[in-house]
């Protein structure tokens, strides 16, 4: 890749936006999620090894909250956020509950032009459906680890997601200097049943369960919800199931957002991401209900 793709624009001091040329020397962002928190110094080695192998690298954390050993939310997080980064962004996503074992260190390049440095671990299954991945490679770590951590084996978001990705967004290397190709369809995915669209019932699975502010996101959009017949101000019966036991059964107003509703009151609504949502005014309905997500958490809609 060196940093020839990236397609970032900005403004230099006396000129106005930088022309093609001068766009294609700036050098690729990195942005970084990880299960580390904030607390300990993790976050801050990644970043200090970024700048040792490039100091004009500009790094940016896309959080270090991904609940703890969850590849699941490390991959929603990743296609919610990466849309909304200049092509040739690249994503060092580390959320690795099997570091030291048999799972592969991958770069992967999406279908839109992004680069993710990760494990294969069910890290890429959201990015894989959609947009897709075009390539992916598994590191060479004889060639892209950092230099004397070849006995240190808890710790590759520092010592190989984090030193590769430096080694691409300064052009030190090109992408297919990270490792050889292996086949996108032996990428390790969690299973994504496609959501079932019919009059007046929408059923998908839960994608997020929001921690902050307790938010419930489904995977069903807002043109399915639309076409099942669902309009503002319908009363639905909603159903939430974990392994096939009810979980929340109850209903809830589907309107424009929170003000629509009582503080505490649940209501149904369209996403920032496009797909249909499920709050409480003011309060955490992940919190009060116990909900999860991934492929065991189903929701149902229903006009009542």
């Amino acid at each position: 890749m060196g940093y020839g793709e990236f397609t970032a624009v900005r403004r230099l001091p006396g000129k106005d936006l930088q022309t093609p040329k001068e766009r294609r020397m700036v050098k690729p962002f990195i942005c970084i999620q990880s299960d580390f928190d904030t607390q300990g110094g993790a976050p801050s080695c990644m970043h200090g090894i970024i700048l040792s192998v490039d100091p004009e690298l500009r790094i940016y954390d896309l959080s270090h909250q991904i609940p703890r050993f969850q590849p699941w939310a490390a991959s929603w997080t990743l296609s919610y956020v990466m849309p909304c980064w200049p092509v040739g962004t690249i994503f060092v996503s580390v959320v690795d509950p099997g570091v030291g074992g048999p799972r592969r260190a991958a770069a992967a390049k999406t279908a839109d032009g992004y680069y993710i440095i990760s494990p294969d671990n069910g890290s890429l299954t959201h990015v894989k459906s959609e947009p897709g991945i075009a390539e992916v490679r598994e590191i060479d770590e004889k060639t892209n680890r950092r230099p004397g951590t070849e006995q240190f084996n808890t710790f590759h978001g520092r010592d190989i997601f984090a030193y590769t990705a430096a080694r691409l967004a300064s052009g030190i290397i090109g992408y297919e200097q990270t490792g050889p190709a292996y086949p996108v369809d032996t990428i390790v995915s969690y299973p994504l049943p496609p959501p079932l669209i019919i009059p007046g019932c929408a059923r998908g699975i839960i994608v997020s369960a929001n921690t902050h502010f307790g938010t419930v996101v489904s995977d069903i959009r807002i043109g399915g919800f639309e076409q099942a017949g669902f309009v503002y101000g319908d009363r639905t019966l909603v159903e939430i199931l974990h392994e096939g036991t009810v979980v929340f059964k109850g209903t809830v107003l589907y309107h424009r957002s929170f003000g629509s509703v009582p503080v505490g009151d649940p209501v149904i609504y369209n996403g920032s991401t496009g797909h249909i949502y499920l709050s409480l005014n003011q309060a955490s309905f992940v919190e009060k209900y116990k909900i999860g997500a991934g492929s065991g958490w189903q929701i149902e809609f229903r006009r009542s």
